[in-house]
C-alpha cells in the first residue's frame, strides 16, 4: 500500500517521541503533530484518516506491521 507524504511524516515525528511500539502514546504524537504542525482540526474526519494510516506506517517503521499498534 502507498501511504502519504502527510501520514509518513506524522509517523516519523511520533516515533522520534515514542520509539517503541506503544499504540495509544503513539497515536497521540500522531494526533499532536497533526493538529499543531499542520493546523488540522483535531475532531475531523480527515484528521482520523490521516492519524489511521500514520499509525499503520508507525507500525511498519517499528518493525511490527501496519495492524499491530
Amino acid at each position: 500500500m502507498k501511504y502519504s507524504k502527510i501520514a509518513s511524516d506524522a509517523a516519523a515525528a511520533a516515533i522520534k517521541k515514542v520509539p517503541w511500539p506503544s499504540g495509544g502514546l503513539i497515536e497521540l504524537e500522531i494526533h499532536t503533530y497533526l493538529e499543531h504542525q499542520l493546523g488540522m482540526d483535531p475532531m475531523s474526519d480527515k484528521c482520523f484518516e490521516l492519524a489511521d494510516e500514520a499509525l499503520s506506517v508507525a507500525g511498519i517503521l517499528l518493525g511490527e506491521g501496519p495492524d499491530a499498534l
